[in-house]
């Protein structure tokens, strides 16, 4: 079966992405998962390729994903080449293309939906999109925001808007000014985002601990690690926050050890 999910919106896009990897992992671990980057793609084109359909005696079925395959020529070639394995075979392929949604007319883009039996497109929310989004986010942890306040949150979140204003829900839920209802209802990454940034290497170490124990999805929360590299203007965590994403693809049951890692190459 062939996936494609393609567009600017990172959120939605990593979201599902993470979706489909929980689901997996929940019926066969991590075993079940491949995930290869745009600079695997291109480097070892032959090599990924004949690894897609190895069976496995453990589990019935494979999720694989490839990452900004329309990128790596050799590599897109050998998928264009063999469209009819890919849909014969019984591991999933998800082709998730965010480079292509800065071209109009992208004829490998185009071939990707030819070829694939379900698409998904990851867009940019509109300006009424975002809003009703923010509200269903915000009802989520129990609050309540005008539409003032929506639409100062909204015209201050700029680029990647999705992961600032789950920022600022955040800094409101740690605010206290949750419902009652709703006290234990913080459900992002974005507090302990915050103490691995601002805290001293122990206690950031701490909050790291605190957040796997809090059932945080310890491969996602490196984008908000890297959002907030981003927004603090910090190149260096930014770009180590890059090598422990692609780290934790490579080896997902590491993920604590390589965040461990990251914490310390930024202090």
């Amino acid at each position: 079966m062939v996936y494609l999910i393609f567009g600017g919106n990172s959120y939605v896009a990593l979201n599902k992405i993470s979706e489909l990897k929980q689901a997996f992992f929940k019926k066969a671990g991590s075993a079940a998962i491949s995930d290869f980057s745009e600079e695997e793609l291109a480097k070892r084109p032959r090599e990924v390729f004949s690894q897609l359909f190895q069976d496995s005696l453990f589990f019935a079925k494979k999720l694989v994903i490839l990452r900004n395959a329309s990128s790596a020529p050799d590599f897109f070639k050998l998928a264009e080449e063999n469209t009819e394995s890919l849909k014969a075979s019984r591991n999933i392929f998800v082709f998730l293309e965010s480079a292509t949604a800065k071209a109009k007319e992208n004829k490998a883009l185009e071939t990707l939906k030819k070829i694939s039996e379900k698409t998904q497109e990851a867009k940019i929310l509109s300006g009424g999109e975002l809003d009703k989004w923010l509200q269903k986010k915000a009802g989520e942890l129990g609050l309540k925001l005008s539409k003032e306040e929506r639409e100062v949150m909204i015209s201050e979140a700029g680029d990647g808007a999705e992961w600032a204003l789950e920022g600022m829900l955040e800094k409101i839920v740690l605010g206290g000014e949750l419902n009652a209802k709703k006290t234990t209802a913080v459900s992002t990454p974005f507090a302990f985002v915050e103490k691995i940034f601002s805290a001293p290497f122990g206690r950031a170490l701490l909050a790291l601990k605190e957040a796997e124990a809090a059932g945080q999805d310890l491969q996602r929360i490196i984008y908000p690690l890297l959002w907030k590299a981003k927004q603090k203007k910090m190149p260096d965590a930014y770009w180590q926050g890059i090598l422990a994403e692609s780290a934790m693809r490579r080896n997902p049951k590491n993920a604590y050890e390589i965040l461990e890692k990251f914490i310390l190459g930024i202090k």
